[in-house]
């Protein structure tokens, strides 16, 4: 019995050990919704990363509605993104860079198994989370940190719809 008990310690320990946090950032994001070229509205978020081993969430909670909170995976081992029920892969193209943004490239994402009426392209990178969604046939989305950010956005929206 006395085995047993610490076999089942022993498991316990090792299963949290792999699950362990390795960090939660916090941050806010406005976000600017755009239909075709025009400036829609903007939504506040609170933006939640928790870093782990083998898995990065990514979720973002708006300030005003939680109808509209969002949760994204990101596999850094696969780099495989995954935002609602898709999977989104790196695209061969072009990364977009806003380095006033982010000291890393944000990679162009699509989806694993496109659809005619799909979401994206997606344009993330690790550290900063998503920068922008496009969508064919429905509002373009782009996260900043910070309003100042703003006078990128036409770039931004620019490499959604090409």
């Amino acid at each position: 019995m006395k085995k047993a008990f610490q076999i089942l310690i022993i498991v316990l320990f090792s299963v949290s050990c792999s699950n362990s946090k390795k960090g939660i950032i916090t941050e806010n994001r406005t976000l600017y919704v755009f239909d075709f070229d025009s400036l829609k509205r903007t939504e506040n978020y609170k933006l939640t990363i928790e870093i782990r081993d083998t898995i990065t969430k990514y979720k973002y909670q708006n300030l005003t509605d939680e109808s509209k909170n969002m949760d994204v995976f990101y596999i850094p081992k696969t780099k495989i993104l995954k935002f609602a029920m898709w999977k989104y892969i790196p695209k061969n193209s072009e990364n977009f860079k806003g380095f006033s943004l982010s000291k890393t490239e944000f990679v162009n994402y699509e989806m694993q198994e496109p659809e005619t009426d799909g979401t994206g392209p997606i344009l993330f990178n690790p550290e900063y989370g998503i920068l922008g969604i496009g969508n064919v046939m429905a509002p373009n989305f782009v996260y900043l940190k910070n309003q100042s950010d703003s006078k990128i956005l036409d770039n931004i929206i620019e490499k959604l719809t090409e």
